[in-house]
């Protein structure tokens, strides 16, 4: 059987009862960091208490999945997912993976960043348009295009969750993550007017969380903290949504 778990957005506290009880049948448990970084005291606390040494997987490894399916044919593999379990396409494919194999699977899910920054900046989840991600440039590319999906929502007055780009396919290399005042720039680059209001959220569901509202130009040059950031352009407020992210 395979086992997809969202850890949610904290730590060891997030994992849901279901999950640690999942966790506690598994002969084998993997974890992925290229949709999300993972608590490391959620690594160490899964580790004690199943007695198993969580193993990180490539990107490769987890859309390529013949391990994982193998493995899964004849023992309980989970794979453990910061936020949902299923917010990632990469994570959908497997199911149909073990469709096609006709491998037992199950599904554990729970809170994801999808939801949870709306929610902690005093947004109205039905107010926001599609999903924009920023792409972190690479040499002289520097891809803009998903700032069209920003500008298309302003233009509806739908409020844009813009998620920020993590190269982390490699667990051999360092992770690299855009933070907000890079996005910011980028976005500044792309065309949004610089005195845009926007709000920010830093490491949303963690001891640590931040949270940010202000003008573009002035978040271009904030310091967050560690990441993960993400960034949310509001478009027309209700009074309630303005009251609340003013208070910010």
């Amino acid at each position: 059987m395979l086992t997809i778990i969202g850890l949610g957005l904290g730590g060891p506290n997030s994992i849901t009862m279901d999950g640690v009880i999942a966790l506690s049948l598994s002969e084998h448990i993997f974890y992925e960091t290229y949709t999300s970084p993972i608590h490391h005291e959620t690594l160490e606390w899964i580790e004690m208490k199943s007695q198993r040494k969580p193993i990180h997987l490539s990107r490769n490894q987890v859309e390529e999945p013949q391990e994982l399916i193998e493995l899964s044919k004849e023992t309980n593999v989970s794979l453990l997912v910061v936020g949902d379990a299923l917010s990632a396409t990469t994570h959908v494919s497997l199911i149909l993976e073990c469709k096609k194999n006709k491998i037992e699977y199950q599904i554990i899910h729970n809170s994801s960043v999808l939801t949870a920054v709306a929610g902690v900046l005093g947004l109205q989840h039905y107010n926001f348009g599609p999903v924009a991600t920023l792409v972190l440039p690479e040499g002289n590319y520097k891809p803009l295009s998903p700032v069209d999906k920003i500008k298309n929502n302003m233009e509806s007055n739908y409020h844009s969750l813009v998620l920020l780009d993590i190269k982390a396919d490699n667990p051999e290399n360092e992770a690299i993550y855009m933070s907000a005042s890079q996005a910011a720039e980028q976005m500044i680059e792309a065309g949004i007017p610089k005195d845009t209001k926007v709000a920010a959220a830093a490491r949303v569901g963690r001891e640590d969380q931040k949270l940010w509202y202000g003008k573009l130009k002035y978040l271009a040059n904030k310091n967050l903290g560690k990441e993960p950031h993400s960034i949310v352009v509001p478009s027309k407020l209700h009074f309630t949504e303005k009251e609340f992210l003013e208070s910010l």
